[in-house]
This record gives C-alpha cells, sequence and structure tokens, in this order.
C-alpha cells in the first residue's frame, strides 16, 4: 500500500507541476494513458467491502488532475473512468456498517468515516473536471447515463450514493454550461425514479 500511496502522489504532483507551467494546454503528456491505467488498476484492486485504505480516494484524486492534461480522452475513455470509480465507491457496506466492523473504538472509526466522506467529493470533483472538458448538454447527459442503473438500485445505500453524485454532477453543469434546460429534464427524470423507489417501499 505505501508504493501504491507513494506513485499515486508522485502522478498527483507531476502533473499538478505541468499544469501550473505557462504553455500547459500545448503540452502533450505522453505517459498519461499509462498512468490513467495505473490508477485504474489500484481503483479496481481496492476491496468493495471496506474503506480502510485511501488508496481509491487518493487514486481518484490523481484521475482528475491527469484528466486536465493533454492529449484529451474520448468520450469512451472519461466514460469508462466514471464508470469505474462508480463500481469502486457506489457499492461499499454503509457507512455505519463499515465503521462499526473496521473501528474497532470511536477514534478508529473516524478515519474511515473522513475516507467516506473524501471519496465522494473526489468523486464530484472528477466529474466536474471531465464536464469542463466537455462542456456540452450532450456530454453531461452521457455522464449521467451510468449512474441511472445506481439510481435504481435495489439496495438503499446505492441509491443515496448515486443521488448525492448525480446532485454534484448537477451542480457541476450549472456552474460550467449555465444552461437549465437540461437540468430541468434531468430533474424530471430523477423525481420519477424516486417516486418509483417510494412505491416499491411503500409496497415492500
Amino acid at each position: 500500500m505505501h508504493l501504491k500511496l507513494t506513485l499515486i502522489q508522485n502522478v498527483t504532483d507531476l502533473s499538478c507541476a505541468i499544469l501550473e507551467t505557462r504553455d500547459s494546454q500545448e503540452f502533450e503528456f505522453s505517459y498519461k494513458l499509462e498512468l490513467l491505467g495505473y490508477m485504474l488498476d489500484f481503483i479496481k484492486q481496492e476491496p468493495l467491502d471496506s474503506l480502510a485504505s485511501p488508496v481509491r480516494y487518493k487514486a481518484i484524486l490523481a484521475i482528475r488532475h491527469l484528466s486536465k492534461l493533454k492529449p484529451s480522452l474520448t468520450s469512451e475513455e472519461n466514460h469508462e473512468l466514471l464508470h469505474q470509480c462508480f463500481k469502486s465507491l457506489f457499492p461499499l457496506p454503509p457507512l455505519e456498517k463499515m465503521m462499526k466492523e473496521e473501528g474497532e473504538t470511536a477514534k478508529d472509526a473516524l478515519p474511515i468515516q473522513s475516507l467516506y466522506v473524501e471519496s465522494l467529493e473526489a468523486l464530484g470533483k472528477l466529474m466536474k473536471t471531465l464536464l469542463e472538458e466537455e462542456p456540452t448538454a450532450h456530454w453531461f447527459q452521457e455522464m449521467f447515463q451510468p449512474l441511472e442503473t445506481w439510481l435504481s438500485s435495489e439496495k438503499e445505500w446505492e441509491r443515496e450514493r448515486a443521488l448525492q453524485a448525480t446532485i454534484q454532477l448537477l451542480t457541476a453543469y450549472q456552474e460550467t454550461v449555465h444552461s437549465t434546460v437540461s437540468i430541468a429534464f434531468l430533474f424530471l427524470e430523477l423525481t420519477s425514479l424516486l417516486i418509483s423507489d417510494l412505491t416499491l417501499n411503500a409496497n415492500a
């Protein structure tokens, strides 16, 4: 884990250093895809029943900084980035369960809660960065599509995380594109999903 975290931090520092240079928008970082591959591998290797390691959170932050560098990724590649991040975060057990099982004392449980909050915040920042790369209504709806599956999940905690991510995406879209048309459309979709969810719970 120490070696992974060291590499992740080096990737983050290098990406930030490049972004701070005057010619960052013209610079083509030839190792971008390779390093993104490593970050995604680290995320995939993290257990889905535990949040005891900061690798997942740090790797998502590194992916966000790498995403800002040239060459730009295709929509399919960005879609895969989001898919893997959703797949790594949303299926985690409920926060209360992780804190109870992984934290032997209240003091031990605090880092788990902090990692959970920071991981979801990092996801929100990544979505905003990817939206800024292509600030269009079409890409916005493309980003929302993989969230729909999680919003319809049978597990309440997965739906809750997907809803939080959707709100983050809506906020990023409003700040980046300043449009209300797609937001209104998505709000109607969300309302429909939530009503369906409440109906199912009421009939359960």
